[in-house]
């Protein structure tokens, strides 16, 4: 029912005579009609301004002439009433009392009662218009009326007496009370259900803009008073409605979702949406559920289909084994083989693709995961007999004969991906199968079949045949190409809309003719597939004896106007065809698979950047045809495609087998790159070409070999090889992060896979207490630099401390820090298992030293076992000041934190790096890690995880308790992030597990899910059944009994339990409980292999391994397989503290360059500081070549140095250094050998062209640079000076960097940046000089001479400094890049990234002026007069342009040239103003006094800058006339005034 249809019921209900029109009062209503128009137009100002968005423009004005008519319908059945109704109405309905024309006494105004709840809205209408329903009636499903929000204020009151109006008020209240009451009564259980799925109800009553106003004083109003303030001042929200939907566009029975409270992207991180409550609820394993794609990837698979994977998978493992074979098998091995992974692990090493065994193994484990939903964890630890079996059937009976285990765990997570891809393969096959079946019109009408029975025999078979998603995707394509109008036909009636139709190769080649000439070619695309397949099934039909440009004149029309263009088009049609044929593509692939090479070969961007061996792409900067075969097993593609993507290398697939790049001119390298294009093509079209030539010898029949070899070579470069292109890069880019992520996930693995720190005296199991003392990075301005925390074996912080030192004094003059008091008394009130040490800075080490000999002080008086260690911080770096760690510690300080989560992670490794999340990818894992998909490595690398929480299990009524503990429960086998969750959040608060079974009984996870997740999910105390804390599977406790049972030699007698007395609460494991806790030893006796051998022979059962393993649980319950904990070596604190990598960043080869500062300058040496904190000694001989006598002669406390590393000393974390000319110029490569090391390049490097290289780089050195200098002076760096700009391009404006000089060992340069990407390069000259390699006793620029560097600085570059800014302050200046003109034009978009190249400060230039000429124009337009600005110079930075335009009409600009010196600006020969304005005043009058001349010769003349003294500018003064009156009138103009 409509909203004017609820309102004529309600008028009928009233008046008894709706349709009396005459009945009406005809008094004049408040508002006329032109109001009512003016207020829908600003309601729809209110749309059109964005407050509301209507969906359908259409619609808006039916809708507002509904709303007007209902508004017409409101205040017309407002007649029929008599007062006091109409004032009930109002009131009730739109929060105002009606007022009639007797209203004369000033009142206090009545604002109309704003409601969020629409409900009580619509039910107290219908109330008042009495509709016959009931108070308690749902109005849920009536349509929402709507309300006329056009009262008046009501500022004028009734004559009544004020206690008549305050009786009503209070009546009305009162009445207001008691629907809200009702309301609340029925909303009660909307807003619980909104709050389970985590939404926060607010209260329904005190809402609205006036309740948010008064939020802190809420508390100290009653309901009367809140009452009195919403019928006088409303409660704000009176324009809510402008933003409201449309009501047209409302569905009032619809109840509000989450998605309605939160924005989806919050929903999605808090794992609230409706696909994590489906993965919440489902029975299938969470993991498996995250990685499934549709839903055939969660459908168990059929045995047929198991069989049909067990194929495939096997197919895929002997091609993938076999290429690895073959890798392994070089000889040659180069760095990325030997990467840091080199514990690499070999997968399926036991395969053995002719032993059924091993076949029956690869079955069984696809049907866990396809059939069961069976995890990786669960697998390897309950279901091992079908992995492991006997070496030989020839075993003596009775004996425990030796075994082969055909799987690790690593070949299950193998097998569990192999499984997801062949899942991607069905989907694939099916949605063809679907699309052939809708082809034929089958569930249609066999009338409505489209394809042809040969077309589906084609498809059919190809199905049957394919091999992998790709021959279904060839299939899929050429299924499309064919029958693209039906395709497309369907598509349009799916969309219901029209959309332009994109023609198939068939109506293509209908269109133009060439499919009738196509069949002139004697065979199809299909027929020459048939024989690439099957050689000589079709022949070539050479019936025609026309030559093809004649036959070819047949197609000439409006689309073809010539035969030659006519025949390419049919050429091009054929090559359409044979590109899509299935098999063609077929043939193709599986020859680029082994005939595919790779060639890279550098940019010039390449050439400039990637010259030294340390640069990540220098291994692999010259290839020639490296098969892709030997990309296996390596990061080397992800790192090749990164520096393809640079523009620093070039990379090319080819099958040509040839390597024709001239190195010696490497601009050919784009022309070579072409013809290994076409000669690739050439190869694939040679070996098809024989099935598709005639047999027939003639020039017409060699003719048309010719065209059909020629579509084929169209085809081929054109079609097939790009596509099989990118199938072999993306195939290579999977291999290579398949192998990134296993290293990241083994990398995890190991330093999650060791038990927590503890001592010799601590029993297994038990976790430590832990102390840490923390210091080296903190802030101790508010507190001390160190912190002390202890951690209790819980996780808990039971007290912290701070102090500044930990130091003991040997002497009893000295008081010893105050750490050590502190520390002291930790270790007396508490038992103190560990002291952990950590620090961010390498003064760490000196604490630790500290940190020990207070322990061992301590343990020495006390006979107590504490260890000592450093602790690894690289979660706590991580973690101390995240949000969560907030969160949960929010009393302490960040320090603190740190240390708990210091402490933490020694207790429970597996914990502590499960709290990260996702920022476990922020770890450094692998170096090629960031250049992979970060969420698909995440998948992989919490595998570490999953691994390491199987190995151990969890206590998960502990985990409820600590909630630091809790993220290892997503880890847990069959389960994940949403349901651990959903069961921490049942069992929070009180509510834990009594025993296993309540994981069911309550509800807490599903059947699969249980037995996925049982036995890694321990009961502590185990309340019902002492098995409840063991990692024994539910399904084998009837084994464990039976086995305990037989230890004791006992039987099980309940009725004899129940006559002894016996209590059932021992629980049904007693005996297991018994033998656990006296005699475990016992079940050594048990012979397990006969009772496997009966176990076979009454339930058909392999249950050897699982009685194993219940025998070692039993003997050794919950005992921990990882590795014990060893403190770190000197090499690993060394990268804890300083993140300097021994072999890496440090090496003692001499190749290794540091940069520090000298702290320390004693005669016989020196001690620098690198940016790391790490210390070098600088012997008195390794500072120079020459004889120094003393340090002090060359080097000075705070000056920078440029060093060489010779050794490294772990034990006292320190280096020595080298400053020798000869040792820098050896590391930086000037005297290196001009072939590479092999060990540093790929086997496939082309060293002839890096040698090339280093031959033509060496003599360019002889000649341009300089040798390598050491100039004592803080701002020196050894760069050139694209490197020096660099340097400051972040840094800010003045800064400055001496640095060498290229034009010789008697000049340095000056580098510094006058402004954004523009910098000055100062050449300064060295005067009195020692000696060659000393710093010159003097310093000239120009005319000016300076003492040293730093008067240099002060007085020449802070002065010109100046100069500028006083420029950028003149009213004059104008700088193109900040002009607000051009401020949606970022400089990025238009200029581009800067390389510091060249061709950028050309473009930079060049919009330079287009933007002052622009200016200049504007500026002259709008004045009528000339123009000028003066501008910083690009060309020559650290000097101005002052560029000037004559005259309005004058084309072009005038530009001068002013010098920038310290003291003056210097304009041409003779021109020295002092500041600006007089620079200004100066080129004012001088080309005032030179426009006269060059009106009279008006010859052409040069530009002139102000260096040569040159006037000249970028003008011509050979212009037309009309230019020349211009600058006539300039000069009249001149008189009058500059603009």
């Amino acid at each position: 029912m409509s909203d004017a249809s609820d309102l004529d019921e309600a008028q009928h209900t009233l008046s008894g005579n709706p349709s009396d029109e005459e009945s009406y009062d005809t008094r004049r209503p408040r508002y006329s009609s032109d109001e009512e128009e003016d207020d829908d137009e600003n309601d729809d100002e209110l749309r059109r301004d964005g407050f509301v968005v209507d969906d359908d423009e259409e619609e808006e004005q039916p809708r507002r002439k509904k709303k007007k008519k209902r508004r017409r319908h409101l205040e017309q059945s407002a007649e029929v009433f008599d007062e006091e109704d109409l004032a009930l109405v109002a009131e009730n309905t739109f929060g105002v009392r009606e007022q009639t024309p007797r209203l004369k006494r000033l009142k206090r105004g009545r604002g109309r009662r704003a409601s969020d709840d629409d409900d009580e809205l619509r039910a107290e209408l219908d109330d008042l218009m009495d509709t016959n329903e009931s108070p308690g009636a749902d109005y849920a499903d009536e349509p929402r009326r709507d309300v006329d929000r056009d009262d008046d204020l009501g500022l004028f009151g009734n004559e009544e007496s004020d206690a008549e109006v305050d009786d009503y008020r209070a009546a009305r209240r009162a009445e207001r009370r008691g629907h809200a009451n009702s309301r609340d009564e029925r909303l009660d259980t909307a807003y619980e259900e909104v709050r389970d799925n985590g939404v926060q109800a607010g209260a329904h009553e005190r809402t609205g803009a006036m309740a948010s106003f008064l939020a802190e004083g809420m508390d100290a109003i009653d309901d009367d008073t809140w009452m009195e303030l919403q019928d006088i001042f409303g409660s704000g929200e009176e324009y809510a409605f402008a933003m409201e939907a449309p009501l047209a566009d409302r569905d009032p029975s619809r109840e509000k979702t989450l998605a309605d409270v939160f924005e989806p992207a919050e929903l999605e991180a808090k794992m609230m949406t409706q696909r994590d409550e489906d993965i919440r609820t489902s029975d299938v394993p969470e993991r498996m559920q995250m990685r499934a794609t549709g839903a055939e990837s969660l459908r168990p698979l059929s045995e047929d289909e198991i069989e049909e994977e067990t194929t495939w998978v096997m197919r895929q493992l002997h091609s993938w084994l076999t290429r690895q074979e073959a890798r392994r098998g070089r000889e040659h091995k180069s760095e990325w083989d030997t990467d840091n992974t080199s514990d690499e692990p070999t997968l399926f090493q036991h395969a053995d693709f002719a032993n059924e065994r091993f076949l029956a193994a690869v079955l069984s484990v696809l049907k866990l995961l396809s059939q069961d939903f069976y995890e990786v964890p669960f697998i390897a630890r309950h279901r091992r007999e079908v992995f492991v079996t006997a070496e030989s059937e020839s075993d003596v009976h009775g004996e425990e004969p030796p075994t082969r285990e055909w799987l690790s765990i690593d070949d299950l997570w193998k097998l569990y991906d192999f499984d997801l891809q062949f899942r991607g393969l069905l989907a694939a096959r099916r949605h063809l199968q679907n699309m052939v079946r809708r082809l034929k019109g089958e569930g249609v009408d066999d009338s409505t079949r489209e394809i042809s029975h040969e077309d589906e025999a084609y498809a059919s078979e190809l199905i049957a045949s394919a091999s992998g998603v790709e021959d279904i995707m060839d299939v899929t394509e050429w299924l499309q190409a064919h029958y693209a109008d039906v395709i497309q036909k369907w598509s349009r009636e799916r969309a219901g809309m029209k959309r332009v139709q994109n023609l198939g190769l068939k109506e293509r080649a209908k269109r133009n003719g060439t499919d009738r000439f196509v069949e002139r070619f004697g065979i199809t695309a299909r027929q020459v597939g048939d024989n690439v397949s099957t050689p000589g099934r079709h022949t070539v039909d050479s019936n025609t004896s026309e030559m093809p440009l004649d036959a070819a004149h047949e197609l000439v029309g409006t689309e073809l106007v010539s035969p030659d263009i006519a025949l390419k088009a049919a050429k091009a049609t054929f090559a359409s065809m044979l590109e899509l044929d299935p098999q063609l593509r077929r043939f193709v692939r599986a020859y680029c698979d082994e005939h595919v090479c790779v060639v890279v070969r550098p940019t010039d961007k390449g050439l400039r950047e990637v010259t030294h061996d340390e640069h990540p792409a220098f291994a692999f900067k010259f290839l020639k045809q490296k098969p892709v075969a030997e990309f296996m097993g390596s990061a080397q593609f992800i790192e090749l495609e990164k520096a393809v993507h640079d523009g620093l290398l070039r990379m090319q697939l080819s099958l040509s087998g040839e390597y024709r790049f001239d190195n010696h001119d490497l601009r050919t390298d784009d022309a070579v790159f072409s013809e290994d294009r076409d000669r690739s093509a050439r190869a694939v079209t040679v070996q098809l070409d024989e099935h598709m030539r005639s047999s027939a010898s003639g020039d017409v029949a060699a003719a048309w070999d010719t065209v059909r070899s020629d579509a084929l070579f169209m085809a081929v470069r054109d079609h097939l090889l790009p596509q099989m292109w990118r199938e072999t890069v993306q195939k290579l880019h999977q291999q290579a992060f398949d192998y990134v992520a296993d290293a990241c996930r083994r990398s995890l693995e190991q330093r999650i896979d060791v038990q927590a720190a503890r001592t010799s005296s601590m029993r297994t199991g038990k976790k430590p207490r832990v102390a840490v003392v923390a210091g080296g990075g903190f802030d101790a301005s508010s507190r001390g630099a160190l912190r002390v925390v202890v951690v209790d074996e819980h996780g808990a912080c039971s007290e912290d401390f701070s102090a500044d030192s930990m130091r003991m004094q040997s002497s009893g003059a000295l008081a010893d820090g105050d750490g050590v008091a502190v520390l002291r008394g930790v270790l007396e009130r508490q038992r103190i298992d560990v002291v952990a040490v950590s620090g961010m800075a390498l003064q760490t080490r000196r604490l630790f030293d500290d940190v020990q000999s207070v322990v061992n002080e301590f343990c020495s008086h006390t006979g107590d076992d504490v260890l000592v260690t450093y602790a690894s911080d690289e979660v706590a770096r991580l973690w101390w000041d995240s949000d969560a760690a907030r969160a949960e510690l929010p009393q302490l300080r960040k320090e603190e934190r740190y240390c708990v989560c210091v402490a933490r992670t020694l207790q429970e490794p597996a914990a502590g790096y499960a709290t990260l999340g996702r920022d476990l990818l922020h770890l450094t894992l692998h170096k090629s890690q960031r250049s992979v998909d970060q969420s698909l490595l995440f998948i992989v690398v919490e595998r570490a995880l999953v691994n390491v929480v199987s190995k151990i299990g969890v206590d998960i009524n502990d985990l409820a308790q600590h909630v630091h503990k809790q993220p290892m429960l997503q880890y847990v086998s069959g389960l994940g992030s949403r349901k651990a969750h959903a069961i921490l959040s049942r069992i929070s608060g009180g509510h834990d597990l009594e025993s296993r079974s309540d994981l069911i009984v309550r509800r807490l996870c599903t059947r699969t899910v249980f037995v996925n997740c049982a036995s890694f999910l321990r009961v502590n105390p185990p309340v019902m059944d002492v098995l409840d804390d063991t990692r024994i599977h539910p399904e084998d406790y009837d084994l464990a009994r039976k086995m305990a049972l037989d230890a004791l030699d006992i039987e099980d007698d309940v009725e004899d339990d129940n006559r002894r007395g016996r209590k059932r609460a021992d629980g049904p494991s007693r005996y297991v409980a018994e033998v656990m806790r006296r005699s475990p030893e016992k079940l050594d006796e048990l012979d397990l292999v006969k009772y496997a051998e009966e176990l076979k022979r009454l339930l058909d059962v392999h249950k050897l391994e699982t009685l194993k393993a219940i025998k070692h649980e039993l003997q050794h319950p919950n005992e921990d397989p990882r590795g014990e904990f060893v403190p770190p070596d000197d090499a690993h604190v060394l990268r804890m503290l300083t993140g300097e990598v021994v072999g890496e960043s440090l090496k003692e080869d001499g190749s290794t360059m540091v940069s520090g500062t000298i702290i320390r300058v004693q005669p016989r040496f020196a001690i620098a500081r690198l940016d790391s904190g790490l210390e070098g000694f600088i012997g008195v001989a390794n500072i120079a070549d020459y004889r120094v006598e003393e340090a002090s002669d060359e080097l000075a406390p705070g000056q920078a140095i440029v060093a060489v590393v010779k050794r490294i000393d772990l034990e006292k974390m320190s280096l020595d250094l080298s400053m020798r000319k000869s040792d820098i110029d050896t590391a930086c490569g000037r005297a290196r050998d001009l072939v590479p090391d092999p060990a540093h390049v790929d086997p496939y490097f082309d060293t002839d062209a890096e040698t090339v290289l280093r031959e033509r780089a060496r003599a360019v050195q002889k000649k341009t640079t300089a040798r390598m200098r050491s100039i004592p002076h803080p701002l020196f760096k050894p760069l050139n000076g694209r490197e020096a700009e660099q340097y400051l391009a972040t840094r800010p404006r003045g800064d400055c960097v001496i640095r060498p000089s290229s034009r010789g060992m008697d000049h340095i340069a000056i580098t510094w940046k006058v402004g954004d990407n523009l910098f000055q390069h100062i050449d300064v000259r060295e005067e009195n000089k020692p000696h060659e390699n000393a710093l010159g006793l003097s310093f000239t620029v120009g005319d000016l001479s300076y003492s040293d560097l730093d008067e240099l600085i002060a007085l020449h570059v802070d002065p010109i400094m100046r100069k500028l800014d006083e420029v950028k302050r003149n009213p004059k200046f104008y700088d193109p890049e900040t002009d607000p003109l051009y401020v949606c034009e970022p400089l990025s978009d238009v200029l581009g990234p800067n390389d510091y190249s060249q061709e950028f400060r050309d473009r930079r230039l060049s919009l330079w002026e287009k933007r002052v000429t622009r200016h200049l124009d504007t500026l002259a337009q709008s004045t009528g007069r000339g123009a000028y600005c003066v501008s910083l110079s690009l060309a020559k930075p650290g000097s101005l342009v002052l560029s000037f335009k004559p005259t309005p009409d004058y084309r072009g600009i005038i530009k001068w040239t002013a010098r920038v010196e310290p003291n003056e600006y210097k304009l041409g020969e003779r021109g020295r103003y002092p500041n600006i304005s007089g620079l200004i005043n100066g080129f004012k009058m001088m080309q005032t006094k030179n426009a006269k001349p060059r009106e009279k010769s008006r010859e052409p003349r040069e530009e002139r800058s102000g260096r040569s003294g040159r006037w000249g500018g970028t003008s011509s003064w050979n212009a037309p006339q009309s230019q020349s009156q211009s600058q006539s009138q300039w000069n009249s103009t001149s008189s009058r005034g500059w603009n």
